[in-house]
């Protein structure tokens, strides 16, 4: 009859004291990060248009925020509760984040009222793409070519080429050929005028007769 108590009693302090155990835990659910995007300490190759992160509880969007800020300090995207997913936080900058070190700081505020603070760092690393080297088909046209003045070279003058004649002798030209002709007429010229010359003077008187011979003596 005793036993029967005693064990009622001994669960009872058993489930009480699991119960205290486990009422903190529920009271005091806390929403941690689980998951950040980009991730923690990690280097992005390429532009980042969102950041965000999950967390293991839902999370009241009153008070809630997901803070990016550059090197410098200033803030470059803001964010808070997911309308879809009450277990995330998502902050979209209005350019996609570009070369540089970025920090995230995350307040997350649980059903219970409780805040949860996070921070995570990230690197955006992009590499320059090399532009490509234009071919010779997409190459741009080459400027015409100036064309160079052409000064006007004088011709030399020919000099008169002495033909050989049959008996190897050198004729000259027709300049040449005409030399004897005008010194054969000059000569003819000359001779018709003193021809006329003398056509034109006037005869000459008759010699007066001498004195007559004397006989010889012998």
């Amino acid at each position: 009859m005793l036993q029967i108590p005693i064990r009622r009693v001994a669960t009872l302090f058993l489930v009480a004291a699991m119960a205290a155990l486990l009422a903190p835990a529920l009271v005091l659910a806390h929403a941690e990060l689980e998951t950040a995007t980009p991730a923690d300490k990690s280097t992005v190759t390429e532009p980042v248009a969102e950041v965000s992160g999950i967390y293991s509880e839902a999370m009241a969007p009153d008070g809630s925020s997901l803070i990016v800020k550059d090197a410098g300090g200033a803030t470059v995207a803001e964010g808070t509760v997911d309308p879809e997913d009450d277990t995330r936080m998502v902050a979209t900058p209005s350019a996609p984040l570009t070369n540089g070190t970025y920090t995230v700081e995350s307040t997350a505020i649980a059903a219970d009222g409780h805040a949860e603070r996070a921070t995570w760092t990230f690197t955006v690393a992009v590499v320059a793409t090399p532009e490509p080297t234009p071919t010779a088909a997409t190459a741009a046209p080459s400027a015409a070519p100036t064309p160079t003045p052409v000064s006007a070279t004088p011709v030399p003058s020919v000099a008169p080429t002495l033909v050989p004649s049959d008996d190897g002798s050198s004729t000259g030209t027709g300049s040449d050929a005409l030399l004897p002709i005008v010194v054969a007429l000059i000569i003819l010229g000359a001779g018709a005028a003193y021809l006329l010359s003398r056509r034109n003077r006037p005869p000459e008187p008759p010699e007066a007769p001498g004195p007559p011979e004397s006989p010889d003596p012998t």
